[in-house]
């Protein structure tokens, strides 16, 4: 069966005339098609990849709007760590830690900090010091000044 209105159909991985095949055929051959398919699958890995940076990015605001909001303008608070949880806290996202004395871990989001001091209590401390290397008026977009050490 021919069709004297043929249209002239490209390979949309090479741009070649395709002549034959099915006239929905996309590609002129397997090469194109393969290489057309990883293309594809690169550009929704690239994709997934954004959109994972986004919710990691998201869920430490949240937590910093949390951990703010339970400090309620005071420098230090014991926070019950269930009450933020249910708010949406999320202990595995934090911007720096730091070791103590004890033994226990300080987590930060930017300047809050926790530590856990079992029974389902945080001690929440506000440390000012880490505020010098965070520069919201910086002009490069990344949020702190790279020339300063932390």
């Amino acid at each position: 069966m021919t069709n004297d209105t043929h249209t002239k159909r490209r390979c949309e991985s090479c741009g070649k005339e395709i002549f034959s095949g099915r006239t929905d055929k996309r590609y002129c051959d397997d090469v194109c098609r393969a290489r057309a398919t990883r293309e594809r699958h690169k550009l929704d890995a690239m994709a997934g990849f954004q959109d994972k940076h986004t919710a990691v990015i998201r869920t430490i605001e949240r937590n910093y709007k949390l951990l703010k909001k339970a400090l309620a303008g005071r420098d230090e608070w014991i926070a019950d760590y269930v009450v933020l949880y249910f708010q949406g806290f999320d202990r595995s996202f934090y911007t720096g830690s730091q070791p103590l004395e004890n033994g226990s871990t300080r987590y930060f989001c930017f300047e809050i900090g926790w530590a856990e001091l079992g029974e389902s209590k945080l001690a929440l401390i506000i440390d000012k010091s880490r505020l010098s290397i965070f520069n919201a008026t910086d002009q490069n977009g990344w949020g702190f000044n790279p020339g300063e050490s932390s």
